[in-house]
């Protein structure tokens, strides 16, 4: 429950006192209906709705009526008549293919509602099958550990069998063997095989509708040689107005295209503290500073190199994506990141180096960019903005287009490190051997595993459907590595995952923030809210955690958990199965303290956080795009004659295939957590369960569970005040409102 519904439920609760002495009182001995209203109006049984408003909502034409889904029977229909399913080989199960079908020919909203469908189809076999698996089981099932053992095994890394390199980090084997027969049989039932092209054979090759006609008749005025130069960055603004998606985000379907402001220096800089990814800023190193100020010397900006020269180093920050080229094991370290799916066209990557400053009275302020980082910054090209302080004019921001473009670069790069390292990787691809390797060495009546569990349900079908589906046949084609790239940039996230350096107050201070809530009051930390939430919510998780893990373990002996054989077969199983050697050597409570709020928090708070604003955003594409579509420029000469027509180039604003699948999937990801799977509503279903329990230990579970409630109902109004404490015209930052908080890795 978000505190905006306990402000209602107050509301209502005093319009109820108002009313009492008129009605009879409820029977004490009863439960109380939790939004009861004791006056009832019986009329209103009998009464119809106003016939005005009745009969103007009915439509009056089928055309421009809005498909919020196609009828399940008539898409099954119309794939099976297209020849997009697979069939089974009668002779063999374990084989199957495609029939071969495609759809040649769609409208822009039609693709959107299938791909939903679909990808929501793929999400419920998956999940249907894991069921058959006795992995992640609809209806609970006590299963042995030996059993889990058997269900719960780990794939292949850092090679395949074959020693290719995996193409994702160490996940569920869930794939059935050649040998087992009876589970191939399952998995292509369930058209399993068929989710590897499913989705992308319901893209069209051709778009057709107003979408499609309003983009080609800006081209027509090209043609026709009107003083109108095609599609231009208004327009896109002005079409973003009026055809936004449904809203079932926590934004409401707002997106930031909706700001006249939206391409600003303050909206750019917010998004490192509020925005999705506002978990890689950084304070800048020694070796980099050097490199900026030697770039201002180069490029004649004389007061920059002053400031920088004086400034205080602790108020620099960077989002340094320099180490892109070896991530992706590309061996020129200035070689071009450029890649052309078949059915697509050439899209390029960069790897931007930004550098801002934080001013004391809490101002982010971008100073400078290197587009692309090549080798270093002397061979690479670096453009400084022309606004010293977030106080100079804004008068020319819209019309510097060399800087706009800049900015555009480091949206890229920092969709490529969010979608791909920190959101799929940090959050999805840790968190499942996690999971896997709890499975196998932990009993499902251990403590451990039954504080973790409710944070990780369904998360593997989840995970495993991204993997067959979403990443290969969507993410693919919308940026400029290749997919063994990918693979390897997904590798190098995971392999380089510092576990305890991520605990909340270990990141914080690493990046060069104060680590407590205490040291985030300073007014220069006001805006980083993320922050400040993220501090809160670690010391509620963890007070949580432990006093939980004291029911079970004597606090007064100190070796209590060091005797625990399982969580010495717990620790050894992941540092050597699921390869996170960063994980804790485990000896004292508060080792294990810290590890499991660690796993709690990667599922819950941190992946809300990187998952649930995605919608805002990154739906409107030139915002914040997955890739460039035309050559970085070579030279700040080259960079300093761009105008509107090169970023434009730069932008997938002409390509409908492109355009349509960066703007849904963020809004396929974003859908509002339901209030019954927050983290709020976890503690309550806690304190429910045991409420009534009589045994000494349930009376503290019981305690325990009101305990941490209350505390999230606390950082409820925190969060709220914090959100409200940020610079005037701030974007409110509320997606960790406990209410909001997803439990566990929901999609």
């Amino acid at each position: 429950m978000s505190l905006l519904d306990m402000l209602s439920r107050l509301r209502r609760r005093k319009s109820d006192e108002k009313t009492a002495n008129t009605v009879p009182s409820l029977n004490p001995l009863l439960p109380a209906p939790p939004t009861a209203k004791h006056v009832i109006d019986i009329k209103a049984i009998f009464r119809h709705e106003n016939e005005k408003d009745f009969l103007s909502a009915l439509p009056t034409s089928i055309k421009d009526q809005a498909l919020p889904s196609y009828d399940p029977g008539v898409l099954n229909n119309e794939l099976l008549k297209l020849k997009i399913f697979s069939k089974i080989d009668p002779k063999d199960p374990t084989k199957s293919r495609h029939a071969g079908g495609n759809i040649t020919k769609g409208t822009y909203a039609g693709t959107q509602v299938a791909i939903t469908q679909l990808y929501e189809r793929i999400e419920q076999s998956y999940a249907t099958y894991f069921d058959v698996l006795a992995v992640e089981s609809t209806l609970p099932r006590y299963i042995s550990l030996e059993e889990k053992k058997q269900s719960y095994k780990f794939t292949s890394y850092p090679n395949n069998e074959d020693g290719t390199p995996a193409s994702y980090p160490p996940s569920l084997d869930h794939i059935p063997h050649q040998d087992e027969v009876a589970l191939w049989k399952i998995f292509n039932v369930l058209g399993l095989a068929e989710s590897l092209v499913l989705l992308q054979k319901v893209i069209p090759d051709e778009f057709l509708g107003k979408t499609r006609d309003w983009i080609q008749s800006k081209e027509r005025e090209v043609v026709a040689g009107s003083p109108q130069t095609g599609l231009t960055i208004e327009d896109v603004v002005d079409y973003n107005k009026y055809h936004r998606k449904s809203a079932v985000d926590i934004a409401r379907g707002e997106n930031l295209g909706m700001l006249e402001d939206w391409y600003s220096d303050r909206r750019f800089a917010d998004q490192r503290f509020t925005g999705c990814n506002p978990t890689t800023i950084t304070n800048i190193s020694g070796k980099l500073l050097e490199e900026f100020i030697a770039a201002a010397k180069a490029a004649g900006e004389a007061k920059w190199v002053i400031n920088l020269s004086k400034a205080d180093k602790k108020s620099l920050y960077v989002q340094d994506c320099s180490y892109f080229r070896e991530a992706i094991g590309l061996k020129d370290p200035a070689g071009e990141m450029r890649h052309k799916q078949e059915w697509s066209d050439d899209n390029w990557a960069c790897a931007s180096v930004s550098l801002f400053q934080l001013h004391d009275d809490g101002k982010l302020h971008p100073v400078a960019i290197c587009i692309d980082y090549k080798e270093s910054m002397a061979k690479s090209v670096t453009v400084f903005n022309k606004r010293y302080l977030p106080t100079d004019s804004t008068a020319g921001e819209k019309d510097d287009w060399p800087w706009r473009y800049a900015k555009t670069c480091a949206q890229v790069s920092d969709w490529l490190v969010h979608e791909l390292a920190i959101h799929l990787t940090h959050a999805h691809l840790v968190e499942e051997p996690l999971i896997v390797a709890t499975n196998r060495t932990i009993p499902m009546d251990h403590i451990i595993y039954r504080i973790l569990s409710p944070h990780w349900y369904k998360t593997l079908s989840l995970n495993a459907a991204a993997r067959t589906s979403l990443v290969p046949q969507i993410i693919a084609d919308i940026i400029g590595f290749s997919p063994e790239q990918s693979s390897s940039f997904l590798r190098h996230a995971y392999d380089n995952y510092d576990f305890v350096g991520n605990y909340v107050p270990n990141d914080l201070k690493a990046r060069g923030f104060p680590s407590t809530e205490e040291g985030l009051k300073n007014p220069r930390y006001k805006n980083y809210v993320y922050a400040k939430n993220m501090a809160g919510l670690w010391v509620s998780l963890r007070t949580y955690v432990k006093s939980m893990l004291e029911l079970y373990y004597d606090k007064d002996d100190p070796d209590a958990v060091a005797r625990d054989e399982y969580i010495k077969n717990w620790i050894e199983e992941i540092h050597t199965q699921a390869h996170i050697k960063t994980f804790p050597v485990i000896k004292t409570l508060d080792d294990l303290t810290d590890a499991i709020t660690m796993c709690i928090h990667i599922a819950a708070p941190f992946h809300t956080a990187v998952n649930y604003l995605q919608n805002f955003y990154q739906s409107f594409v030139v915002a914040r795009p997955p890739m460039l579509c035309s050559p970085l420029p070579t030279t700040l000469t080259q960079l300093k004659t761009f105008g509107e027509p090169e970023l434009v180039a730069s932008l997938p604003m002409n390509r409908q295939r492109e355009w349509l699948l960066a703007a849904h999937v963020p809004w396929l990801l974003s859908f509002k957590v339901e209030s019954d799977r927050s983290l709020m509503n976890f503690a309550l279903s806690q304190w429910k369960v045991y409420q009534k329990k009589e045994e000494e230990q349930e009376k503290q579970v019981r305690d325990i569970s009101e305990m941490f409630y209350l505390d999230l109902c606390k950082l409820a109004k925190t969060f709220y005040y914090n959100s409200r404490g940020m610079d005037e015209g701030s974007i409110p930052y509320m997606v960790l409102d406990p209410g909001n908080t997803a439990v566990s890795i929901l999609i």
